[in-house]
Protein backbone atom coordinates (compact mmCIF):
# COMPACT_ATOMS: atom_id res chain seq x y z
CA UNK A 1 0.00 0.00 0.00
CA UNK A 2 1.20 3.37 -0.38
CA UNK A 3 1.23 6.07 3.06
CA UNK A 4 2.23 9.16 3.49
CA UNK A 5 4.86 8.89 6.37
CA UNK A 6 6.70 11.77 8.60
CA UNK A 7 10.26 10.82 8.92
CA UNK A 8 10.84 11.23 12.75
CA UNK A 9 13.96 9.49 13.87
CA UNK A 10 16.88 7.92 11.84
CA UNK A 11 19.28 5.24 12.82
CA UNK A 12 23.20 5.34 12.37
CA UNK A 13 23.81 2.81 9.28
CA UNK A 14 24.33 -0.75 10.59
CA UNK A 15 25.93 -4.02 9.13
CA UNK A 16 23.56 -6.59 8.63
CA UNK A 17 24.66 -9.93 6.72
CA UNK A 18 22.09 -10.38 4.83
CA UNK A 19 21.00 -6.75 3.77
CA UNK A 20 24.61 -5.26 4.33
CA UNK A 21 24.32 -1.90 4.68
CA UNK A 22 20.86 -0.34 6.49
CA UNK A 23 18.93 2.32 8.39
CA UNK A 24 15.96 1.81 10.61
CA UNK A 25 13.83 4.49 10.74
CA UNK A 26 10.81 5.90 12.51
CA UNK A 27 7.63 7.93 11.77
CA UNK A 28 4.26 8.43 11.71
CA UNK A 29 1.59 7.83 9.15
CA UNK A 30 -1.05 10.83 7.72
CA UNK A 31 -3.22 8.86 9.58
CA UNK A 32 -1.16 9.25 13.03
CA UNK A 33 0.03 6.10 13.45
CA UNK A 34 3.85 5.19 14.08
CA UNK A 35 5.83 3.51 11.78
CA UNK A 36 9.10 1.48 12.08
CA UNK A 37 10.74 1.62 8.20
CA UNK A 38 13.33 -1.37 8.15
CA UNK A 39 15.47 -2.29 6.25
CA UNK A 40 16.34 0.91 4.61
CA UNK A 41 19.67 1.22 2.68
CA UNK A 42 19.77 4.51 2.67
CA UNK A 43 23.30 5.62 1.29
CA UNK A 44 22.86 3.42 -1.23
CA UNK A 45 19.18 5.84 -2.69
CA UNK A 46 19.61 8.25 -5.13
CA UNK A 47 19.96 11.80 -3.85
CA UNK A 48 16.77 12.65 -4.66
CA UNK A 49 15.15 9.91 -2.40
CA UNK A 50 17.75 10.52 1.22
CA UNK A 51 14.95 12.15 3.14
CA UNK A 52 16.08 13.69 6.33
CA UNK A 53 14.10 14.36 9.76
CA UNK A 54 10.54 15.86 9.38
CA UNK A 55 10.51 15.11 5.95
CA UNK A 56 6.99 14.27 4.83
CA UNK A 57 7.42 11.10 2.08
CA UNK A 58 5.33 9.20 0.16
CA UNK A 59 6.35 5.40 0.01
CA UNK A 60 5.06 1.90 -0.85
CA UNK A 61 4.69 -0.22 2.53
CA UNK A 62 3.79 -3.77 3.73
CA UNK A 63 3.70 -5.09 7.13
CA UNK A 64 6.61 -7.26 7.58
CA UNK A 65 5.30 -10.60 8.57
CA UNK A 66 8.46 -12.28 8.46
CA UNK A 67 9.77 -10.24 11.78
CA UNK A 68 10.44 -12.38 14.50
CA UNK A 69 8.70 -10.48 16.85
CA UNK A 70 6.06 -9.33 14.67
CA UNK A 71 5.69 -5.64 16.50
CA UNK A 72 2.53 -3.94 15.26
CA UNK A 73 4.56 -1.00 13.85
CA UNK A 74 7.04 -3.02 11.81
CA UNK A 75 6.83 -2.29 7.85
CA UNK A 76 8.96 -3.22 4.97
CA UNK A 77 9.53 -0.39 2.28
CA UNK A 78 10.31 -0.38 -1.25
CA UNK A 79 13.15 2.13 -1.73
CA UNK A 80 12.76 2.76 -5.13
CA UNK A 81 9.23 3.99 -4.54
CA UNK A 82 10.03 7.02 -1.95
CA UNK A 83 9.36 10.53 -2.85
CA UNK A 84 10.12 13.55 -0.87
CA UNK A 85 7.29 15.63 -0.80
CA UNK A 86 7.92 18.42 1.78
CA UNK A 87 10.08 19.28 4.84
CA UNK A 88 8.13 20.67 8.25
CA UNK A 89 10.24 23.24 9.29
CA UNK A 90 10.97 25.04 12.52
CA UNK A 91 8.50 27.89 11.49
CA UNK A 92 9.39 31.87 10.94
CA UNK A 93 10.21 32.34 14.17
CA UNK A 94 11.40 28.89 15.45
CA UNK A 95 9.11 27.98 17.60
CA UNK A 96 8.43 24.49 16.33
CA UNK A 97 4.87 25.15 16.44
CA UNK A 98 3.70 22.93 13.10
CA UNK A 99 6.15 20.11 14.54
CA UNK A 100 5.07 20.23 18.17
CA UNK A 101 1.10 20.52 16.88
CA UNK A 102 2.03 16.57 14.68
CA UNK A 103 4.37 15.37 17.90
CA UNK A 104 2.22 16.22 20.90
CA UNK A 105 -0.24 13.67 20.36
CA UNK A 106 1.67 10.82 20.16
CA UNK A 107 3.73 11.75 23.90
CA UNK A 108 3.35 9.13 26.24
CA UNK A 109 3.55 9.72 30.01
CA UNK A 110 6.36 7.97 31.09
CA UNK A 111 8.75 5.12 29.84
CA UNK A 112 6.48 3.19 32.15
CA UNK A 113 3.24 3.88 30.93
CA UNK A 114 4.97 2.53 27.41
CA UNK A 115 5.79 -0.93 29.09
CA UNK A 116 1.93 -1.43 30.14
CA UNK A 117 1.16 -0.75 26.40
CA UNK A 118 3.31 -3.19 25.76
CA UNK A 119 1.57 -5.32 27.29
CA UNK A 120 -2.07 -5.01 26.98
CA UNK A 121 -1.65 -3.66 23.45
CA UNK A 122 1.76 -4.95 21.87
CA UNK A 123 2.70 -1.50 21.15
CA UNK A 124 6.59 -0.76 20.41
CA UNK A 125 7.37 2.72 19.59
CA UNK A 126 6.42 5.50 21.98
CA UNK A 127 7.53 9.07 22.59
CA UNK A 128 8.31 10.59 26.10
CA UNK A 129 9.46 13.39 27.69
CA UNK A 130 12.17 13.10 30.44
CA UNK A 131 11.14 14.40 33.43
CA UNK A 132 15.42 14.72 34.24
CA UNK A 133 18.17 14.20 32.47
CA UNK A 134 20.55 12.80 34.70
CA UNK A 135 23.52 11.87 32.83
CA UNK A 136 25.09 11.11 29.73
CA UNK A 137 27.07 7.85 29.68
CA UNK A 138 29.76 6.20 27.78
CA UNK A 139 30.74 2.71 27.36
CA UNK A 140 32.75 -0.01 25.12
CA UNK A 141 30.31 -1.37 22.65
CA UNK A 142 30.61 -5.42 22.99
CA UNK A 143 31.20 -6.95 19.52
CA UNK A 144 31.55 -10.49 18.64
CA UNK A 145 31.16 -9.95 14.63
CA UNK A 146 34.28 -9.59 12.74
CA UNK A 147 33.56 -5.93 11.76
CA UNK A 148 36.75 -5.79 9.59
CA UNK A 149 35.68 -8.35 7.10
CA UNK A 150 31.81 -7.44 7.13
CA UNK A 151 33.56 -3.50 6.78
CA UNK A 152 35.20 -4.79 3.32
CA UNK A 153 31.56 -6.63 2.27
CA UNK A 154 29.53 -3.65 3.04
CA UNK A 155 31.35 -0.94 1.05
CA UNK A 156 31.87 -2.70 -2.23
CA UNK A 157 30.25 -0.99 -5.39
CA UNK A 158 26.36 -0.40 -5.34
CA UNK A 159 24.51 -0.93 -8.29
CA UNK A 160 24.84 1.97 -9.97
CA UNK A 161 28.39 1.32 -9.95
CA UNK A 162 30.24 3.90 -7.43
CA UNK A 163 32.46 3.17 -4.63
CA UNK A 164 30.44 4.82 -0.91
CA UNK A 165 32.85 6.39 1.32
CA UNK A 166 33.48 3.55 4.23
CA UNK A 167 30.97 2.98 7.11
CA UNK A 168 33.20 3.93 10.49
CA UNK A 169 32.34 1.95 13.39
CA UNK A 170 31.66 3.85 16.21
CA UNK A 171 32.91 1.36 19.05
CA UNK A 172 31.13 2.93 22.05
CA UNK A 173 27.43 3.14 23.57
CA UNK A 174 26.28 6.84 24.01
CA UNK A 175 23.88 6.65 26.62
CA UNK A 176 20.96 8.81 28.38
CA UNK A 177 20.51 8.20 32.30
CA UNK A 178 16.85 9.87 33.09
CA UNK A 179 13.63 9.81 35.05
CA UNK A 180 10.18 9.42 34.17
CA UNK A 181 7.53 12.02 34.72
CA UNK A 182 5.89 8.80 36.54
CA UNK A 183 6.64 8.66 41.22
CA UNK A 184 7.84 5.64 41.25
CA UNK A 185 10.26 6.15 38.02
CA UNK A 186 13.34 4.24 40.02
CA UNK A 187 15.54 5.62 36.70
CA UNK A 188 16.37 4.46 33.34
CA UNK A 189 19.81 4.31 30.91
CA UNK A 190 18.62 3.77 27.07
CA UNK A 191 21.20 3.76 24.38
CA UNK A 192 20.89 6.35 22.03
CA UNK A 193 21.51 5.27 18.11
CA UNK A 194 20.46 8.46 16.29
CA UNK A 195 22.49 9.13 13.35
CA UNK A 196 23.00 12.92 14.37
CA UNK A 197 24.85 11.74 17.23
CA UNK A 198 26.71 9.05 16.25
CA UNK A 199 27.63 11.30 12.76
CA UNK A 200 28.60 13.76 15.13
CA UNK A 201 30.99 11.37 17.06
CA UNK A 202 32.50 9.99 14.07
CA UNK A 203 32.93 13.51 12.12
CA UNK A 204 34.54 15.35 14.89
CA UNK A 205 36.52 12.93 15.82
CA UNK A 206 39.01 14.34 13.32
CA UNK A 207 39.17 17.73 14.47
CA UNK A 208 39.31 16.62 18.31
CA UNK A 209 42.28 14.34 18.07
CA UNK A 210 42.11 13.10 21.97
CA UNK A 211 39.54 10.67 23.01
CA UNK A 212 39.31 12.80 26.15
CA UNK A 213 38.85 16.25 24.20
CA UNK A 214 36.27 14.43 21.75
CA UNK A 215 33.67 12.74 24.26
CA UNK A 216 34.01 16.67 25.92
CA UNK A 217 32.56 18.31 23.16
CA UNK A 218 30.23 15.27 22.34
CA UNK A 219 28.50 15.63 25.72
CA UNK A 220 29.06 19.35 25.78
CA UNK A 221 26.09 19.24 22.55
CA UNK A 222 24.40 16.11 23.39
CA UNK A 223 23.90 16.97 26.98
CA UNK A 224 24.71 19.82 28.43
CA UNK A 225 23.10 21.83 25.93
CA UNK A 226 20.03 19.64 25.12
CA UNK A 227 19.09 20.13 28.77
CA UNK A 228 18.38 23.61 27.97
CA UNK A 229 16.23 22.51 25.32
CA UNK A 230 12.38 20.82 25.18
CA UNK A 231 13.95 17.21 25.02
CA UNK A 232 11.65 14.42 23.85
CA UNK A 233 12.97 10.74 23.40
CA UNK A 234 11.23 8.22 20.52
CA UNK A 235 11.65 4.70 22.03
CA UNK A 236 11.78 1.65 20.13
CA UNK A 237 11.80 -2.25 21.63
CA UNK A 238 14.93 -4.13 20.67
CA UNK A 239 14.18 -6.87 17.99
CA UNK A 240 15.78 -8.96 19.74
CA UNK A 241 14.03 -8.66 23.34
CA UNK A 242 11.47 -6.75 23.00
CA UNK A 243 12.58 -4.40 25.75
CA UNK A 244 12.78 -0.83 25.64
Amino acid sequence: MKEKILILAKTYPNLSRKYVETVCVAGITDKGEWRRLYPIPYRKLPFSKRFKKFDWIEAETQKNIKEKLRRKESYKVNSGSIKVIKNVGTGISRDWKERNNLLQPLVNKSLEELEVLKHNEKISLGLIKPAELIDFVLTPLAECRDWEKELIEGNQQTLFGKYKSPLDKIPWKLSYVFRCNEPNCSGHTLMCEDWELLESWRAWKEKYKTGELLWQKVKEKYFEWMKQRDLHFIVGTESRYNKF
